[in-house]
């Protein structure tokens, strides 16, 4: 009887201590994207954050850079051949990809997805590293200006576990 006593005792014991043990999850401890800081150059970025998929919820929102162009009201310019840095506040991500997309002026993809550059990232001392590089579909338009400046919108996915969001930033650069 004291046998049984104690193994009920025990099993109670463990499922309270299992219930209460805070922030043991499969995501990492990230209960929120966390907040990241973007530069390039001399400059820091603004961003937009969004979540794709998190604590088992799919997102269906406005895409990043519409968003952008809704509260920014003045792109930086950057040369190509610049730096991007990413420095995550709080745990760095399981899986980081970076998108280059040209856009037009009201945040909407130009061309297919075929026309996505998809950038190549290191990872340095807890900081990402990529380089504004010229697009290959610039040369798509059949119209040539040697002043125009496109806008590009990077899209950072990251994901910890099953949660993943979405960072987006936008520049312009000099058609090449």
């Amino acid at each position: 009887m004291i046998f049984i006593k104690k193994l009920i005792f025990t099993f109670i014991l463990s499922i309270l201590l299992t219930a209460s043990m805070p922030g043991c999850s499969s995501t990492g401890n990230v209960k929120e994207p966390p907040e990241i800081s973007i530069s390039a150059g001399d400059k820091s970025l603004d961003y937009v954050v969004a979540k794709n998929k998190w604590d088992g919820s799919i997102y269906d929102r406005e895409d990043t850079f519409v968003s952008i162009l809704k509260e920014q009201k003045e792109i930086p310019v950057f040369e190509n051949n610049n730096v991007v840095e990413v420095s995550f506040k709080g745990k760095l991500p399981d899986k980081f990809t970076v998108a280059d997309i040209l856009i037009d002026e009201n945040g909407k993809q130009l061309y297919t997805d075929k026309e996505i550059k998809n950038v190549q990232t290191e990872l340095k001392d807890g900081k990402y590293y990529f380089a504004i590089e010229p697009h290959f579909a610039s040369s798509l338009s059949s119209y040539y200006d040697p002043e125009k400046k496109e806008i590009r919108g990077f899209r950072m996915t990251a994901s910890w576990g099953g949660n993943e969001c979405e960072y987006a930033f936008l520049i312009k650069t000099h058609t090449e």
